[in-house]
């Protein structure tokens, strides 16, 4: 039988520290950042920011140039992108099959599932500006709540790109 374990403020405090203590030059910075934008980001709008600290990973704000690649296909790894700027090419084997304007996510799939990238991502501007982060899968006993609007979140952006492929096909 699972129990459910209930942690108090300090266990959560606790966590937080350890989590914002990153070796990464400049982390608090950039999480700060996202807070401050949070609002605008759909696949994280309504997280509670304590929790959306605890379960935001690797997170960076991340500056492309054009023609730089964001994802190759058939790579594997665990990061979900959220256009700020810029516009970005999708490309299964050597084809353009799709654009990413500003506002909008990609790696989702991948990165919930643990599957391998099955497009190549790439930048289409001069300069583009990503979000990217990791889903700190530990923090499900921290925040289930904030997890669950998270994956709730995901799973709509994924709903809305097949039904945008559906009516694409539909059309043709």
């Amino acid at each position: 039988m699972i129990q459910k374990v209930v942690y108090n403020s300090e266990d959560i405090a606790k966590f937080l520290e350890v989590h914002e203590n990153t070796p990464e030059y400049g982390y608090s910075q950039t999480l700060q950042k996202l807070l401050s934008v949070q609002d605008r980001i759909s696949i994280i709008a309504d997280i509670e920011q304590t929790e959306l600290k605890i379960i935001i990973d690797k997170l960076k704000f991340v500056k492309h140039n054009f023609k730089d690649y964001v994802i190759k296909e058939g790579e594997v790894s665990k990061e979900i992108f959220f256009t700020l700027s810029g516009e970005f090419h999708v490309f299964s084997e050597n084809k353009k099959i799709g654009v990413i304007p500003s506002g909008h996510s990609f790696g989702e799939t991948a990165a919930i599932f643990n599957t391998k990238r099955n497009a190549s991502v790439v930048c289409a501007s001069k300069e583009a500006t990503l979000l990217s982060f990791c889903i700190n899968t530990d923090a499900i006993e921290f925040c289930p709540t904030g997890l669950a609007i998270l994956y709730k979140n995901l799973a709509s952006q994924i709903n809305l790109k097949l039904e945008e492929m559906n009516n694409k096909l539909i059309k043709k």
